[in-house]
């Protein structure tokens, strides 16, 4: 989008001068320009221009989403800015913000801004891994991070196995399980989070299932074929049970970026079932 004429369109979108559009979303109405809309909005282009009962009033009534949200969406379009962080300064995280400004822009097709919500919320998640990973910094934003959960999960069915590919059509929770599942050690560890596994949709406690399987988390490795105590093999008769224990904790190495690279190390993302260090 060209910015040489942004500022005076915001002055535009501020001061409601010369509007030919008005846009209301629960209690708030917007004063906005039609030329602007639809040039910059396929989904305004369409409701303005067309057959529409919007094309003949100059009013759009939208009643699906929350005022704010809107007006993220009409000061983007207006001024190809939106600076996530700032949307809301008291929050731990962009997790909750980063969802809904992409719910939004993808409705409203602004195939750009659905991109600066996707990339800011990767980068939030990238910045919190390593921290998370190896357990040095305290974990304060767990209850943003199920509250994403809930929103991302809300309407998905069970039987949708979508989140594991990057070409998922939901890239909001593709990226969300990529980062539940690269932090796993963690989060398997701590009791909120596994109380919430217990309250979460069911789908997400499957995608986690379905990322871990990939990766080998759920190897069964074959015991011994007889008791390792006596050394007897069971028999067709024997009616007691074998009871499978296992000696020690399985010890994971972690390795930075850097060394991993050097060593050509795969990512806790992939299938590490059999690797040894090399």
């Amino acid at each position: 989008m060209d910015n040489r004429f942004l500022t005076e369109d915001e002055k535009l979108l501020d001061t409601g001068w010369f509007s030919d559009v008005t846009v209301k979303c629960g209690d708030r109405i917007w004063r906005l320009h039609k030329n602007i809309l639809c040039t910059r909005s396929v989904w305004f282009e369409k409701a303005l221009t067309g057959r529409f009962e919007e094309s003949k009033t100059g009013h759009v009534d939208i009643q699906n989403f929350d005022p704010e949200a809107i007006g993220w969406l009409i000061r983007y379009i207006y001024t190809g800015i939106c600076d996530i962080p700032a949307l809301r300064p008291g929050s731990k995280t962009n997790f909750v913000t980063c969802y809904e400004v992409h719910t939004v822009a993808d409705y409203f097709a602004m195939t750009s801004l659905a991109k600066i919500a996707l990339d800011t919320l990767a980068a939030d998640f990238d910045a919190r891994l390593g921290p998370v990973q190896m357990q040095y910094e305290p974990v304060d934003w767990l209850d943003e991070l199920f509250e994403t959960v809930k929103l991302i999960y809300q309407d998905v069915p069970l039987t949708d196995t979508s989140a594991l590919s990057s070409s998922s059509s939901s890239p909001i929770r593709h990226a969300l399980v990529t980062f539940v599942h690269t932090a796993r050690f963690y989060l398997l560890q701590n009791e909120a989070f596994t109380h919430f596994l217990d309250e979460a949709p069911p789908v997400f406690a499957l995608d986690m299932f379905r990322a871990m399987r990939t990766t080998g988390d759920f190897l069964a490795h074959l015991p011994e074929p007889q008791c390792f105590l006596c050394r007897n093999k069971p028999t067709r008769s024997e009616k007691a049970y074998y009871t499978h224990l296992a000696p020690e904790k399985m010890k994971l190495h972690a390795a930075c970026a850097t060394c991993a690279n050097k060593r050509d190390l795969l990512p806790c993302t992939s299938d590490w079932s059999g690797k040894g260090l090399p």
